[in-house]
């Protein structure tokens, strides 16, 4: 057994012929009394849980032999809070993720809390629902499962079942509820960088059991930003021959889903046209099936980089004056930008940032909402001589590698200093005459 204590994560990983199992240790999340710090208690609840997801599709790259499956603590107890899920039909997507977390040196981030189906009747207890939360750490997979308990089959001797003390739901033999995973919605992507004015494809997608695939699919993307939301599109799609075309409502133009791939492949992904600024924060995308319901967060960044440019394509100092030259960056998203200036003397082996004589602009913001900032350095000639080397570097997230322009100091040009000369001399002649 591969066993790895990683960031606080316990990740189990094994192999058999029917798949793989990994555990994870989670939060069992719950609502408490308090109010937030104003009546003294927390607004949740955590108690260390751990989920084991059993016979996961995958195909490890370990030797079967180094691995055993996941063996149960040897005397249960009725306080400890572990969830045997199933995972045969439906599959999770991409779950060599989940195997391989650990070796990537990545962390598995995992909740849980009791969940309570759509229309469900009330007080029912049997079967009881969990809804589980997995993110891989870096922006990958991120899933949201949910659980069905399955029933216990009860011993034949008058001992009664074991019950779990804080669940009060009834354990295995082996001191584990039980379940089976009957629907999950995932994305493979939770950050989205996109150009604007461009396209972005927001990833989102579901699974569940095939006992309910003729249900309708009922699906909403909504967009929060600042405080703000608003509905992006929202679509009611049936899995019949009979049923009527797809309902789509849609709220931002520009904004498409494939109601054919919703259906049969389960696709809920969103396709964003003709990027703007107010487009950029985080959509949530809902699927809903029969009693089901559950969601994925994805986040979408809008970026443009910056258009660097000088003030002048020469650099030329004609007298002992000081010069300014100025570099500008314009048309760029997001706000954050940075400025440099580098000098590189004749003599020198390495350019130096100049920090001195450096002045900025404001920002200025366009209609489109994109910025523009300039960065002035004033020029003494004593201090850059003829063929020295300036330079402005701009570094931006919209750029992979920062970018660069530069102007080499030029010395006058004789024939023009001469030219400047001869013309002060005739000006000089001519006020002599006039005044004579």
């Amino acid at each position: 057994m591969l066993e790895i204590l990683l960031f606080g994560y316990l990740i189990t990983c094994v192999s058999g012929q029917r798949g793989a199992d990994v555990v994870l240790s989670c939060s069992l999340v719950e609502e408490g009394s308090g109010m937030g710090g104003m009546g003294g208690g927390a607004p949740f609840s955590r108690t260390p849980a751990t989920l084991v997801l059993r016979d996961l599709a995958v195909t490890p790259d370990l030797s079967p032999d180094t691995l055993t499956p996941f063996n149960p603590p040897a005397v249960p107890d009725p306080n400890d809070i572990i969830l045997e899920a199933k995972v045969t039909s439906p599959e999770i997507p991409e779950a060599d993720l989940l195997l391989h977390a650990d070796c990537n040196d990545q962390e598995v981030a995992c909740e849980m809390s009791q969940y309570y189906p759509r229309d469900a009747q009330q007080g029912s207890t049997e079967p009881a629902y969990f809804i589980v939360s997995l993110q891989v750490e870096g922006g990958g997979l991120s899933l949201t499962l949910l659980l069905q308990t399955l029933s216990i089959n009860k011993d034949q001797s008058d001992h009664p079942a074991l019950m779990q003390s804080k669940l009060e739901l009834p354990l295995s033999q082996s001191g584990t509820l039980l379940t089976e995973v009957v629907f999950l919605v995932f994305s493979r992507s939770q950050y989205r960088s996109a150009p604007l004015g461009g396209v972005a494809l927001l990833d989102c997608g579901f699974r569940q059991q095939a006992q309910h695939t003729g249900q309708d699919v009922g699906l909403e993307w909504r967009l929060q930003h600042r405080g703000n939301g608003r509905r992006i599109l929202e679509m009611r799609a049936g899995k019949r021959e009979t049923e009527e075309e797809p309902v789509v409502h849609v709220e931002r133009e520009g904004s498409s889903v494939d109601a054919a791939r919703l259906t049969g492949q389960g696709n809920a992904s969103l396709t964003l046209s003709r990027l703007k600024v107010p487009d950029e924060g985080t959509y949530i995308c809902t699927v809903s099936s029969g009693l089901y319901q559950a969601q994925q967060v994805i986040q979408l960044h809008v970026i443009q980089p910056p258009q660097v440019s000088f003030s002048q394509e020469k650099l030329v100092f004609q007298d002992k004056l000081t010069q300014k030259l100025s570099c500008h960056c314009k048309n760029y998203y997001p706000l954050d930008v940075q400025i440099e200036w580098l000098s590189l003397g004749p003599t020198d082996s390495e350019p130096s940032i100049v920090s001195e004589q450096v002045s900025l602009s404001s920002h200025r913001q366009h209609s489109d909402g994109t910025l523009s900032l300039s960065s002035h350095l004033f020029l003494q000639p004593s201090a850059f001589p003829p063929g020295t080397t300036v330079t402005c570097r701009v570094t931006h997230a919209a750029l992979d590698m920062p970018s660069s322009l530069s102007l080499t100091v030029q010395a006058p040009d004789p024939d023009s200093y001469w030219m400047v000369l001869g013309f002060l001399v005739i000006t000089i002649l001519f006020f002599y005459q006039v005044m004579k």
